[in-house]
């Protein structure tokens, strides 16, 4: 089979022209940032119908996109096009929308920005792989059109909306964050959005308080974390970028995170490891609890999954990462948890017990 490029701005023209009822596909995860203002206002006043598909709805809490639905309105549908949940709610509603338009027959398009779902949401609808998958814009085996019902055509090919704000294809991942040159204006847009929805997140996430979003908040999270120059000021181009690469990675969100579920699932109970520290002399010395917890034959044995905790003890805090892949990484873990909870590190040091690396830190609540 031949495929022929098109341009993506033709497609989707055609697509609000032909069609009677228009499906904006949206990241459930970020609908704000896969929304088009300008697009939304086309359709509405060609009189075509349009509905909100928030794709990849099973990745976000129930209570989240119910907050969405208020911003979005009715005419919203939660769907997963991977797992086809949501998508007999959406055939109802396409149904309802031409109901309301007068129409027995009516043709359906799809349109959104790159990697939102929607070749997957046709698939989804048809119940068959009819629609070409993937991310090459403007891709078209010319205008096809697949029967959703008796009386409602789909169009197989979905309009590929082409991102343009700068900061905004910094912020999906498009621009590569290394190439940046001023990463402070789409970190502050993150940021913006994520207020604007939940002013308690930012607060909570970075545990800074703030009044409005701009660098003097840039400021605080870059101070709270410890990004310091040299001569003492906070490195905004670092904070800026640790807040979008975070935002990209599913941490910061426009809810509340259970850090837990990212990466690897990590055990907080090290009380296997400080039941040898009992009575221990020498527990303001990292390195002397390693070599002593060294004693136990019963440490040497690989553990299943990482564990990762602190415990006070004497009227010490002792940190403990235990079985990280590389000990850098158990490091890595006991200098982000003691800045988490604002324990001041006066003694570190890592170690491999048996097959297992270790890290612990000493130190005091600031």
């Amino acid at each position: 089979m031949r495929y022929k490029k098109v341009p993506v701005k033709k497609i989707v023209n055609k697509i609000i022209d032909e069609c009677d009822v228009i499906l904006l596909v949206l990241d459930a995860r970020d609908p704000e940032m896969t929304r088009n203002r300008e697009l939304e206002k086309k359709i509405k006043a060609k009189g075509k119908k349009l509905i909100y598909v928030l794709n990849k709805a099973d990745l976000v809490p129930k209570d989240i996109l119910e907050r969405w639905k208020k911003i979005f309105g009715e005419n919203t549908v939660f769907v997963s096009a991977k797992r086809r949940l949501g998508t007999k709610i959406l055939r109802e509603m396409i149904k309802k929308s031409l109901k309301e338009m007068g129409k027995k027959e009516g043709k359906v398009g799809i349109v959104g920005y790159p990697n939102v779902g929607k070749s997957s949401i046709i698939n989804a609808l048809t119940g068959k792989r009819k629609a070409l998958t993937g991310s090459v814009a403007g891709l078209t085996k010319g205008e096809q059109w697949v029967k959703l019902t008796k009386n409602i055509k789909l169009m197989d090919t979905p309009g590929v909306l082409e991102m343009r704000d700068e900061d905004d294809l910094v912020i999906s991942g498009a621009l590569r964050l290394e190439k940046v040159e001023n990463p402070i204006p789409p970190a502050l847009k993150i940021l913006s959005r994520i207020d604007n929805f939940d002013n308690s997140i930012i607060k909570e996430y970075f545990g800074v308080d703030y009044e409005k979003v701009d660098e003097e908040l840039l400021k605080k999270i870059g101070n709270k974390r410890g990004y310091l120059t040299k001569g003492g000021e906070v490195d905004l181009i670092r904070t800026a970028k640790t807040v979008i690469k975070e935002y990209q990675d599913g941490k910061l969100n426009y809810y509340k995170v259970d850090l837990k579920k990212y990466g690897q699932d990590r055990d907080r109970d090290i009380s296997f490891i400080t039941k040898h520290l009992k009575d221990f002399p020498f527990i303001e010395d990292a390195k002397m609890i390693i070599t002593h917890l060294k004693d136990f034959d019963e440490l040497y044995k690989k553990i299943k999954k990482p564990v990762l905790g602190f415990e006070e003890i004497d009227g010490n805090i002792v940190v403990i990462s235990f079985g990280e892949k590389t000990r850098d990484a158990c490091r890595k873990k006991v200098e982000n948890l003691c800045k988490e909870k604002d324990i001041e590190i006066f003694s570190k040091f890592g170690d491999k017990i048996g097959a297992n690396n270790i890290y612990v830190a000493v130190g005091k609540a600031k």
